[in-house]
């Protein structure tokens, strides 16, 4: 009977030490989650929303060691250079003192923002009143690729108008490479010679946008289209992601 009894103090005890050291890693782990947003939106000003979540088991009970393990942090509505992007990432070991191991992250351009920039970019090098990708065409995406769609020329005949996106450090080139019209497919530099196709083909060259500069550590790697926007991919450098830090962010 008193060993019993003693076998259930001990797993009442255990179950009580258990219990205690899962309030206290979710007590370490907000609290570490509020601290990385507040030096996200210290660090990047959005005029969006900011979250961050600890992604590694147990990350508020490793905070003891300083290494709270993986993260994803998103913010909505960062602006650089007169662009507006949202941003998301993912973090390895991550330091209680704002240091990681690196990671990867996007950057996204909505369409509407893109368009604005492609816009932009015409008009600094023509300024002209055609300047800008053609009226009746929007930018969407399909399975991964750039794409224009709408209507065109004399009949306003649907099309489709597929590109080569390629990227440098510091831009990104959009290039039309063909277009889809009454189911025939026709390369770009052959559209001046159909019929009606002259003006079109004369609004689909190739379109290089200049980007934010990039923190240092921070590589672009290429770029994707989705349902948001075109989405930048970017490699981050170990501790490159706490290396801009300011007193102010810490």
């Amino acid at each position: 009977m008193k060993l019993r009894r003693k076998r259930y103090v001990l797993i009442a005890a255990a179950a009580l030490l258990a219990g205690a050291a899962t309030t206290v890693d979710l007590v370490v782990e907000h609290a570490a989650r509020s601290r990385i947003a507040a030096a996200v939106a210290c660090r990047l000003q959005p005029s969006g929303r900011v979250s961050a979540d600890l992604t590694s088991a147990f990350a508020g009970l490793r905070a003891v060691t300083g290494n709270l393990g993986g993260a994803h942090i998103s913010a909505a509505g960062v602006r650089r250079d007169g662009t507006v992007v949202e941003v998301a990432a993912d973090l390895r070991d991550v330091s209680t003192d704002g240091t990681t191991g690196g990671g990867t992250a996007t950057a996204t351009i909505t369409f509407a923002e893109l368009r604005k920039r492609i816009a932009a970019r015409d008009d600094g090098a023509a300024g002209g009143p055609t300047a800008g990708l053609p009226d009746g065409l929007t930018l969407g995406a399909d399975h991964g690729a750039l794409v224009l769609t709408g209507t065109a020329g004399p009949l306003r005949l649907p099309v489709t108008v597929h590109t080569r996106v390629t990227t440098a450090q510091d831009s990104v080139t959009v290039t039309p490479t063909t277009v889809s019209v009454l189911g025939q497919e026709i390369a770009v530099d052959r559209l001046a010679a159909v019929p009606g196709g002259g003006d079109l083909a004369g609004r689909l060259g190739p379109r290089t946008v200049p980007l934010p500069e990039l923190p240092g550590g921070v590589r672009l790697s290429g770029a994707r289209a989705d349902d948001r926007g075109l989405v930048l991919a970017l490699d981050i450098a170990r501790g490159a992601a706490g290396a801009d830090r300011t007193a102010a962010c810490t």
